[in-house]
């Protein structure tokens, strides 16, 4: 059986949607991986540019409440996440979207937390947790403790979500983070040469952790 990776879609769409958005990267992975897309588990509207193209794909799912910003600590649906990571694995690695990054973000700091460690996490126009309090005098409390998980993180230059992903970057280490940027907003890569870039890091990154 070859490895898995867990993939978290954005807001407002669902495991079906985000497989048919990451199909680019995901046509170069799955000789590779076994690609697991689950779907989040509050239901809400369609999010940012899934309408009208994915209309009638019912219901739309997100992972967290956090639309005006206020967010639990602990996220109270973590353990949800964690029996959904445990039932469908062994992972390694999580591929994640915008609010699909920052939900991974919390399992992969709960994993740690535990001595478990991923390979790696590919976080896509990432939404960041507590991002109210970005820049703020709590803001270096809320980063800790540091994830050491080697992460790889996109970044569209037109993403109008593009500093929180930037700052999503506050809670992963420097030293095993790694950042693509690329010409476009909040969407899945569509070049051909950053989905083929960013395929070759995801497989080193799996060789080098079992080589270690």
């Amino acid at each position: 059986m070859p490895p898995k990776i867990l993939c978290l879609h954005g807001s407002g769409t669902s495991a079906d949607i985000f497989r048919i958005q990451a199909i680019r990267l995901g046509r170069l992975l799955q000789p590779h991986f076994e690609l697991v897309y689950v779907d989040g588990f509050i239901d809400t509207g369609a999010g940012p540019g899934v309408l009208p193209f994915f209309e009638g794909m019912e219901p739309y799912k997100r992972w967290l409440t956090d639309k005006d910003g206020q967010e639990e600590r602990p996220w109270s649906d973590l353990p949800k996440l964690v029996e959904v990571f445990n039932r469908n694995g062994p992972f390694v690695g999580i591929i994640g979207f915008s609010q699909g990054a920052k939900a991974a973000t919390h399992l992969i700091r709960w994993l740690e937390q535990r001595g478990q460690q991923l390979d790696f996490a590919a976080l896509f126009g990432g939404t960041v947790p507590f991002r109210l309090e970005v820049g703020g005098e709590r803001w270096a409390e809320l980063i800790k403790p540091t994830i050491i998980t080697r992460s790889i993180h996109v970044i569209g230059d037109d993403d109008p979500w593009r500093s929180e992903s930037e700052a999503l970057m506050d809670h992963y280490d420097k030293l095993s983070r790694s950042l693509i940027r690329f010409k476009g907003g909040h969407h899945m890569p569509v070049d051909p040469a950053i989905n083929e870039e960013l395929a070759k890091l995801i497989i080193a990154c799996h060789a080098e952790s079992n080589d270690m």
